[in-house]
């Protein structure tokens, strides 16, 4: 166990150190009365509770947290400080602090009790943090078995199928499923089970759909680092596969060489995915692209996230844009 107090004053950081360390009498002290000392303690091993000042000559105790935070993420904090007001309180409460205590020689037992406390809490939350990952790791896993389960009774269905447009049906609908399943899988694999690294998943999509392709198709991406939360990455994800689908059915016309290309990026509060193919809708009538069950289900879900979709006919091929406001 390490502490960290932060003041300039040496007589209020002394009495602050006697009463927290009743309360954690094994517990290694460390001391930063500037910038060259705090850096010191953090290059030597980060605290696991910090208790700091809000007014500093060199700095202020918003900015100290942010520096031990970034050294340990899971550190406690409490502000201990006589220059604060309700304001600066819930101030520091918004930012991250664990807690906040008035300065004062009758509050120092309170300091104590209230580090104590918060050290408790964090750890009980962590433990709880930790369980939760492990459930929802596991989720993920079944879920992701499921669908692979439930795409392989699509596949022996589909042979039993007479007529090619119900075979056309079905083949689409695992396809569909089979996206869901490599986000599934995106999601398993993060450390972060609540976000994913969508440019990734995007790529892996697009490659596992150009294998069918006979390496007749080019693929082109340009992918920003783009992470998304959950409830958007679905949405977003499905989307994508529904536009890859639509372009790879014409991005190779007659068998000829083909080539699709792929952009995401954020600008300013927006993200931005492109996707074109060289050949695309060339054999199809763009009237019916727009109004098909493949398009009806990706205005659908962009209305679920507040998306705008378009859609370019030219005489090279087709171009699709998605717009998602973050």
């Amino acid at each position: 166990m390490r502490i960290l107090f932060v003041d300039d004053d040496p007589d209020t950081r002394a009495l602050a150190i006697r009463a927290v360390t009743h309360e954690f009498p094994n517990a290694t002290i460390r001391e930063a009365m500037d910038l060259t000392s705090l850096d010191e303690v953090l290059q030597e091993r980060p605290p696991e509770i910090l208790v700091t000042d809000f007014d500093l000559r060199w700095t202020d105790g918003i900015k100290i947290f942010d520096r031990v935070k970034a050294a340990n993420p899971l550190c406690c904090t409490v502000m201990f400080t006589g220059t604060g007001n309700e304001e600066l309180a819930v101030r520091a409460l918004k930012h991250g602090f664990d807690d906040y205590v008035v300065k004062g020689s009758k509050q120092l037992r309170r300091l104590a009790i209230t580090v104590r406390s918060a050290y408790e809490r964090n750890n009980r939350l962590r433990e709880l943090g930790e369980s939760r990952d492990l459930v929802l790791k596991e989720l993920y896993h079944r879920l992701h078995n499921n669908l692979q389960l439930v795409i392989s009774l699509l596949r022996m269905t589909e042979k039993t199928l007479g007529h090619e447009s119900d075979r056309q049906q079905i083949a689409d609908l695992g396809r569909r499923i089979q996206a869901l399943s490599a986000l599934q899988e995106e999601f398993y694999r993060s450390e972060d089970f609540r976000r994913v690294n969508f440019s990734s998943f995007l790529e892996r999509l697009a490659r596992n759909l150009l294998e069918t392709s006979g390496g007749r198709i080019e693929l082109t991406a340009e992918l920003n680092l783009v992470e998304l939360p959950v409830d958007l990455a679905v949405p977003l994800g499905l989307i994508a596969n529904e536009i890859l689908n639509a372009t790879l059915k014409h991005a190779s016309p007659d068998d000829r060489p083909g080539h699709l290309s792929m952009r995401l990026e954020q600008i300013a509060e927006t993200l931005i995915l492109r996707i074109s193919g060289d050949g695309a809708g060339s054999g199809e009538d763009p009237d019916t692209a727009k109004t098909g069950l493949g398009m009806r289900l990706i205005q659908r879900l962009a209305t679920q996230i507040e998306g705008e979709v378009s859609l370019e006919h030219h005489a090279a091929g087709a171009a699709w844009q998605v717009s998602v406001p973050l």
